[in-house]
């Protein structure tokens, strides 16, 4: 049987989106997705690769003000009592370690404002507004993705 060249990936024009992919989402932090903390060595190898190749990266972060108002509702009740889940200038809402330079830090005051945030010539994070929302946050907005026909997503 043959590829479909309507679907086959196109290696050459892909842009890869880590997704949640925050300190506070590792194995045994208050948000924890199991099997992100075992993820992360290929996930390293995979960023490598894209900044090898001079192909977009874009890290999309959740960050949770601390009153719960952008949050969504099943977690706003955590928030108002306390919970510390992505707090913005946090430790915990930090992108996981060795996926991005140790000096890069969120400016969460430009993310939560809807502004990408530039960490490499072809590298941005960007900040989702609600859980399923990459797309719609990013629409119209992501220079970097302008002539990629096809993205990987990688969401732990």
């Amino acid at each position: 049987m043959s590829a479909n060249q309507f679907v086959a990936p196109d290696y050459g024009h892909s842009a890869l989106i880590t997704v949640d992919v925050q300190s506070d989402t590792l194995d045994g932090h208050p948000l924890e997705i199991p099997g992100t903390s075992a993820m992360l060595p290929r996930l390293e190898e995979l960023t490598s690769a894209f900044r090898e190749a001079s192909q977009p990266i874009v890290h999309v972060v959740r960050l949770y003000k601390p009153d719960g108002s952008n949050a969504d509702l099943c977690r706003r009740h955590d928030l108002i009592k306390g919970a510390q889940w992505l707090r913005p200038g946090s430790m915990g809402a930090q992108l996981a370690p060795g996926i991005v330079s140790s000096s890069v830090q969120l400016n969460c005051d430009r993310l939560l404002a809807g502004e990408f945030q530039q960490i490499g010539p072809i590298e941005q994070i960007m900040y989702k507004s609600r859980w399923g929302s990459v797309l719609s946050d990013a629409a119209g907005s992501l220079s970097a993705l302008q002539w990629c026909d096809d993205a990987r997503v990688r969401r732990m």
